[in-house]
């Protein structure tokens, strides 16, 4: 997650005061150049990035979700409607501005799609009391917004072996986004899986109580 927030930090300060912008080797720096034509677009992308970064791993908290409901619920509504900023974002900057082409316009497009998809069935679930669903997709959706953090690590991998593969950023960005996007979902789904059966018991031992607090938080939304 700190990768993902040094990224979006690094981002906003190259487009808002390129003075304050740490430098970058210049191969690096002709990447930024997509950034720099459209960076109203990358700042609506990246804004809302940062915040669904922060506030994301809080809704899993579960002393804060019980002691706090409140602030669970209206946290979650952030990270809902950042979400949705950034996912329809991602789908205008696929097209738009893609260092890999085409291949990485078709991860961008397909994981954006995914990530909406499981941002609104998160949203649903919970507007019908599900909360074990609801905790399933808001742990897919933010397993998809965070991959940023680990496709940027696998970008300098390529970068750093270019003497030996001789591939280019047009050749490597593409594969580097479906690389980060799946790990994250593959990632995702182990973990579902692996809780899923522990949340079950815990929820039969609570039992009435978290039938009723889910039917609290469902009239609250």
């Amino acid at each position: 997650m700190l990768i993902g927030v040094a990224t979006v930090i690094r981002r906003a300060l190259h487009l808002s005061a390129p003075a304050l912008s740490p430098p970058n080797f210049p191969e690096a720096s002709a990447l930024d150049e997509g950034f720099d034509r459209h960076p109203r677009l990358t700042m609506f992308h990246i804004i809302p990035g940062l915040l669904f970064m922060v506030l994301g791993p809080l809704q899993f908290v579960r002393t804060l979700r019980n002691s706090r409901p409140r602030l669970h619920r209206w946290t979650g509504r952030v990270v809902i409607a950042s979400g949705v900023i950034i996912g329809s974002t991602a789908l205008v900057m696929g097209p738009k501005m893609p260092i890999g082409g085409a291949n990485e316009t078709a991860a961008t497009t397909f994981f954006a799609i995914v990530f909406l998809f499981a941002l609104l069935k998160a949203f649903l679930s919970i507007r019908q009391g599900k909360v074990a669903v609801h905790r399933e997709w808001m742990i897919r959706a933010f397993a998809i917004g965070l991959a940023v953090a680990t496709i940027r690590p696998i970008v300098g991998a390529f970068f750093a072996t270019r003497s030996l593969t001789h591939l280019t950023p047009h050749d490597f960005f593409g594969t580097a986004f479906w690389l980060g996007f799946t790990m994250h979902l593959i990632a995702a789904e182990i973990w579902i899986n692996y809780t899923r059966p522990q949340l079950r018991l815990k929820e039969d031992a609570a039992g009435p109580a978290t039938r009723v607090l889910a039917a609290q938080r469902r009239s609250e939304l």
